[in-house]
């Protein structure tokens, strides 16, 4: 498989509508602001106002704003109206509403008052900020700003029923004739002319699709940035094994061509379709069915899931400016037989392109769907459920952000992108550093956890307090950076592992007893306990309860079946429940599973990405390869191959070590003991090296503090995690480093590395493939070049340690705070 294919078809895409990032037609728009002014006063933070047409559903224009809300957490929200009974994908906010809000049965014909509503967005004042941002499908790209405000607008579409649409909109409305439809006719023309006027106030556009490019092309002859909509890619799992059905799900109205899917199966009684959905189509649908036909109406989630993931195919009929529906269906491994318009030519890969996802019809009629599902049966070998699951990973919400962020960097290039998401009040800072903080950590080794935790302490070492339950390197490392640090070693719990073997006996229970009251002692002096691991967490959940004191855990693992037995689940499930007050969760994938095990409300957890500091790859850049090769006896002349975390079974050192047995002209160089009793694993890994005659080229360095210097020794960084890894603070580092790096895909990774963009991604545990990638990264120096300077940007940009701890400040303060005012 070419790991590049997908990155060139997303420039290409771009390339055909005149919207790639880097291009001379984005850089003449970015430059439209080039007057304006681009800095701030240094006492406050950006101030950013998000515009969203109308709330009143969870749908996909209101994913896109989740995320948007998600890279500007401190933004305030207006829209049109605001009817929503579940808010968590705000997270809280209310938004500042229109007049339309208190209109008559506004609530239910909010839609009915149309006509009113470029006056009622022109009414929402937006003045007070300087960077605003229309999510807009309709009219909130029309709100008002001024000559010293940048305003972004994300267009779903311009307003369809106005533009290319308005004869189907008519015809479906029954307005095509009569005093109502002159009325529609006249009604549309005045918004069709308001529509093009608000568009000279826009600043940038940004399109869902090159679909939708094309559209504001033809509609407001400006250009735009093409950033694929987010899809929860990760909610949906691959699937290797197909059934023999095809599927299609949708509401059932008109445009989606369900009848023509349903209608083309019936002349195909040897196929099976299944159909999901509901809506005014149902009846048509159900009499055009013949008996291969199985509609199931309207289903849950998870019965969509698994209709998705057993599927020999994915049906899809609607001209759409996205489809996300379609992206669903290749996250699970299904490929998709499409109509060959609209946005699924951008999501879907047809048969005359390398790693094809599915295949296209090019007219909306029974016969051509008949015709498509004969050649789809005819080409299944060509179709693999890993390349579609690698497709469907360009659009996900991980990539939306990162994606939309770039861009807003661009737009107003003056400011630090990444500081806007964090930015907090002067006042809230200043809180934060009187806030006095109690952390406590499991371990005194020197895990990614407890680095990230040191990045922590240094920063608050005057308010901060850390408190250890073994002593060891971290507790070191913490006394040279100055930070008072408390030993609390209690050897009984030291057996306890993630896997629930080893629970608490009458001996361990006692030694918990022991570290909850000393604990809850060293609380007492403290605003808030901060607890950075899971073992750490249940303690500090038990003091805080008995020393009043609010808990924040910081969270560092994925808390799934794979990482923790039934009874370490049960016993975060209901310490977190019972004595945990807020969240910090440092990736999507660890906050996602955190609320699915217990049910916590989204608005109780923060996503906070680890800050890594560059210092100590910047202070080696004079330092030769040689040199640093020289200091851990590397070969000079070797192509390096670097791993580097702790050796346990689940880290994956093995599959690495046999990409680099198929791979001759290769050594691999291993950083990292065996620190949670895994010794065996240890044995096993010497052992392989052996039996396969290649110990001349594996090089076990063990545990080594600078870990900067053994990453640029490489030329390649690898992670190798066969189970879903919470983050992946050693990728983040390999792009510190300058050095080209290969990771897996899953878990808090694919948040990280854009494959083929920043880094490349193989499936987990998957030998052969990363084999295959690390033989391309020795031959292919360009793309090395390439992955280097991306990663390093990526690194810096959304990685940065200042950030890292003003955000993990802001939440501190904002709960012991909250705790205060309750007292």
């Amino acid at each position: 498989m070419s790991d590049n294919a997908y990155a060139d078809y997303d420039e290409a895409a771009a390339r055909a509508v005149a919207v790639d990032v880097d291009g001379g037609a984005n850089r003449v728009a970015l430059n439209e602001t080039k007057d304006r002014p681009q800095t701030m006063p240094a006492t406050r933070a950006l101030r950013v106002a998000i515009v969203h047409d109308w709330l009143v559903t969870y749908a996909g224009a209101e994913k896109v704003l989740e995320q948007i809300i998600a890279c500007f957490p401190d933004a305030d929200v207006f829209s049109l109206v605001d009817f929503l009974d579940d808010r968590s994908f705000l997270r809280g906010k209310r938004a500042t509403t229109s007049f339309i809000q208190k209109l008559p049965m506004a609530r239910n014909k909010y839609r009915s008052y149309l006509p009113l509503m470029p006056l009622a967005i022109e009414q929402l004042d937006v003045s007070a900020y300087d960077l605003v941002i229309s999510s807009s499908h309709a009219v909130a790209k029309g709100v008002l700003t001024g000559p010293d405000q940048v305003h972004i607008s994300y267009v779903h579409s311009p307003i369809r029923y106005a533009w290319d649409l308005q004869h189907q909109y008519l015809e479906q409305s029954k307005l095509t004739s009569g005093l109502k439809s002159a009325l529609a006719r006249v009604i549309l023309h005045y918004i069709r002319n308001w529509d093009i006027r608000t568009s000279n106030s826009v600043d940038h556009f940004v399109a869902n699709s090159a679909f939708i490019a094309r559209r504001i092309k033809k509609v407001y002859q400006r250009d735009a940035q093409v950033i694929f909509p987010p899809v929860d890619v990760e909610a949906f799992s691959l699937n290797t094994q197909k059934e023999d059905f095809y599927l299609t799900a949708s509401r059932m109205v008109p445009y989606k061509k369900i009848d023509l899917i349903v209608e083309a199966f019936a002349r195909m009684p040897g196929k099976r379709l299944v159909v999901i959905g509901d809506g005014p189509e149902m009846s048509k649908i159900r009499a055009k069915a013949a008996g291969n036909v199985e509609i199931m109406g309207y289903q849950p989630f998870a019965v969509l899931h698994d209709c998705m993931r057993r599927a020999k195919a994915f049906v899809f009929a609607a001209e759409e400016d996205f489809g996300i529906s379609v992206v669903e269906a290749q996250a699970c491994g299904t490929p998709v037989i499409a109509f060959g318009k609209g946005g699924a030519l951008e999501t879907v890969r047809d048969l005359s392109r390398s790693q094809p996802t599915g295949m296209f019809f090019h007219e909306q009629s029974a016969g051509a769907i008949e015709a498509a599902v004969d050649a789809f049966e005819q080409n299944t070998g060509r179709f693999s459920a890993q390349d579609c699951r690698a497709n469907a990973q360009r659009f996900s919400a991980a990539h939306f952000r990162e994606r939309f962020t770039e861009y807003v960097e661009r737009a107003m290039p003056a400011v630090s992108a990444r500081s806007w998401p964090v930015a907090a009040p002067a006042a809230a800072l200043d809180a934060a550093s009187q806030v006095k903080v109690l952390a406590i950590d499991q371990t005194g080794l020197l895990g990614g956890a407890e680095l990230s935790l040191l990045e922590i302490a240094k920063n608050l070492k005057e308010t901060m307090n850390v408190v250890l339950f073994c002593d060891g390197p971290f507790r070191i490392a913490l006394e040279e950076a100055g930070v008072n640090v408390d030993v609390l070693d209690v050897p009984a719990l030291h057996g306890i592992s993630k896997d629930g073997k080893g629970l608490p006996k009458m001996r361990s229970l006692t030694g918990l007893v022991s570290l909850v009251r000393e604990t809850c002692r060293r609380a007492r002096n403290a605003d808030i306990i901060y607890a950075n691991t899971q073992r750490a967490m249940v303690v500090g959940a038990m003091a805080g309860l008995f020393a009043r004191k609010p808990v924040v855990w910081h969270l560092r693992d994925i808390v799934s079946a794979e990482h923790f037995g039934g009874a370490q689940r049960a016993i975060i499930k209901w310490a977190s429940k019972l004595g945990v007050d807020h969240v910090i969760a440092n990736s999507d994938a660890s906050a996602r599973e955190f609320i699915a095990l217990t049910h916590a409300d989204a608005k109780r957890v923060d996503v906070v990405f680890n800050g890594i500091s560059e210092a100590p790859f910047a202070a080696l850049e004079g330092v030769s390869n040689a040199e640093l090769r020289a200091r851990f006896n590397l070969p000079l002349d070797a192509f390096l191959i670097g791993a580097y975390s702790r050796l346990a079974s689940w880290k994956g050192q093995h599959v690495l070590l046999e990409a680099i047995a198929a791979n001759p002209d290769m050594h691999a160089v291993l950083v990292g003991a065996a620190l949670f009793g895994e010794d065996e694993y240890e044995a096993q890994l010497h052992a392989y090296v052996n039996e396969q005659g290649i110990a001349g080229r594996v090089h076990f360095l063990g545990f080594q503090r600078d870990i900067a210097a053994c990453m640029k020794a490489v030329d390649v960084v690898a992670h190798t995690s066969i189970t879903p890894e919470p983050f992946g603070r050693v990728i983040v580092e390999g792009m510190l480093a300058k050095r080209p790096v290969v990771a897996s895909r899953a878990g808090g990774v694919v948040e990280i590395v854009d494959d083929g963009v920043n880094g490349m991604l193989c499936e987990p545990g998957d030998a052969q493939a990363l084999a295959k990638t690390l033989a391309e990264l020795q031959t292919n120096v360009q793309l090395r070049a390439r992955l280097v300077e991306n990663g390093y940007a990526t690194a810096r940009r959304k990685f940065g340690t200042r950030n890292y701890v003003q955000s993990v400040e802001r939440v501190l303060a904002g709960v012991a705070g909250k705790r205060g005012k309750r007292k």
